[in-house]
């Protein structure tokens, strides 16, 4: 509940949550507690959140989109690269775990499983277990933290494909230097 509260304390300062025409915006836990209905919940899908909190099939998704947008913009401003010398105390917590030279960072990747296909291009997101799904790739750091994050594709794209059209890969000249790298599986 502390973690929902703050959340809640950070995305309303975002200007998508305040009211541009005359009818009042629900508040913003109201709004991001349909986003955790809709896709918090496994199974859950757009009209059981609508029947949940009492508003139109519509309104799931209008919410759903403002919280998606804010939190990307927070994105921006929570995960970050980090400097040299975070850079290089990566590499040292690495080496001194596991023996493995110059790394400043491990990659994993997700599927975020949805309920149904989107109705536009829906076959894309059928991933290779047979399910549609949206891809994640994130890097973190030797503490965990979030220092990259890749979301959006579709659940058939690969994991390589989605590494390499990622912002980190194209320009790892500048994420890299020294032949540092990463520890991915």
């Amino acid at each position: 509940r502390a973690t929902f509260d703050r959340l809640v304390q950070i995305l309303e300062w975002n200007p998508i949550f305040q009211s541009s025409g005359r009818k009042p915006q629900r508040p913003v836990h109201y709004q991001l507690g349909c986003f955790l209905i809709r896709y918090g919940t496994r199974g859950a899908n757009p009209l059981q959140a609508a029947h949940k909190l009492g508003v139109g099939f519509g309104t799931v998704f209008l919410y759903c989109r403002r919280v998606v947008r804010a939190l990307r913009e927070l994105r921006m401003q929570v995960i970050s690269w980090g400097d040299e010398d975070r850079r290089n105390e990566t590499t040292q917590r690495v080496m001194d775990r596991s023996g493995i030279p110059d790394c400043v960072g491990m990659l994993d990747g997700s599927l975020i499983r949805l309920n149904e296909m989107p109705d536009r291009n829906g076959l894309i997101f059928i991933c290779q277990k047979k399910y549609p799904a949206i891809n994640v790739q994130a890097i973190v750091d030797h503490e965990k933290w979030f220092i990259a994050v890749e979301l959006g594709w579709p659940g058939s794209v690969s994991d390589v494909t989605m590494w390499k059209k990622s912002h980190i890969w194209q320009h790892r000249h500048e994420y890299f230097p020294n032949n540092t790298m990463l520890l991915a599986d």
